[in-house]
């Protein structure tokens, strides 16, 4: 039950994902010719009237919207605002919906991650209402963890790689996690004890919030193919001069070997805890 609601999850996260991307492009006069959530074989197709397929396929760990690749609506005669503003709006949607989510957690369980605690405390100190303190560590819990994600991750790399790279999780990994929190029972229930619909609820809820946050803090990081990779091409694009189409064949070249590594790093870290035993966040 927990893999199956921890795959749903996941696949809600990408939808929200790819519909910001795909919302962007519309509003901006783009064609998009697919919207496709998972990978493989098509299990099911629907053509929406603006002539965009949308379509559903069986392994949820990935999406896209597909914009046309030539004419006057396609991605390439956009302007460079706009082809920024379409590579940022995935992640925007995934902050706008951890930031909600988080906020009408805390409002309803009164709790929030540990790590957001600090901050809390100082507003309160700082003479914020009580009331809005749920609003402004919504706002800090997801936009600024988006912001600060590839900051923190390149003092991690050099403070810690160790830490980092047992830290990181695939796939794997992350629907293990949520399988794991998913099926937990509510605070002061026996350890034997099964979870109530409104634990399932409220744990879903929150993982919800978590894959949302790091699907947008991820995506920032500078390494092609992910979406903060185009900041840095639109602007070898912009000042490149003559050798700025080597200039960007070479950064997506090298990014790309990183981002692979990384994966790797990932799929290890992954089963490595599983042939360990070790359920992921425990020791």
């Amino acid at each position: 039950m927990g893999i199956i609601i921890s795959l749903l999850i996941l696949s809600l996260v990408i939808v929200v994902h790819e519909y910001g991307h795909y919302f962007v492009m519309r509003r901006n006069g783009i064609k998009v010719l697919e919207f496709t959530i998972g990978f493989g074989p098509t299990l099911w197709s629907y053509k929406l009237k603006s002539g965009t397929v949308f379509m559903v396929k069986p392994i949820p760990l990935g999406g896209y919207a597909k914009p046309i690749e030539e004419g006057p609506e396609s991605m390439e005669a956009a302007t460079r605002w706009v082809k920024f503003k379409v590579a940022m709006a995935g992640m925007l949607f995934n902050s706008i919906a951890a930031c909600l989510t988080l906020t009408v957690f805390m409002y309803v369980t009164g709790a929030m991650p540990s790590v957001l605690v600090p901050f809390a405390q100082a507003l309160v100190g700082w003479g914020l209402p009580r009331l809005l303190v749920p609003v402004v560590i919504g706002v800090i819990g997801s936009f600024g963890i988006w912001l600060a994600t590839p900051v923190m991750v390149i003092w991690l790399l050099v403070t810690g790689l160790g830490n980092f790279v047992s830290g990181m999780a695939g796939p794997v990994g992350i629907i293990q996690l949520g399988s794991h929190m998913v099926g937990q029972a509510g605070p002061g229930a026996a350890a034997t004890a099964a979870p109530t619909i409104g634990d399932i609820a409220l744990n879903a809820a929150f993982f919800f919030y978590l894959l949302n946050s790091a699907v947008a803090g991820c995506n920032l990081l500078p390494l092609h193919p992910l979406d903060g990779s185009f900041i840095p091409v639109l602007l070898l694009d912009k000042f490149g001069g003559r050798f700025r189409q080597k200039l960007v064949n070479g950064y997506r070249l090298a990014t790309m070997f990183l981002f692979i590594a990384l994966i790797v790093l990932a799929f290890y870290s992954d089963f490595a805890r599983l042939f360990a035993g070790k359920v992921l966040g425990q020791q």
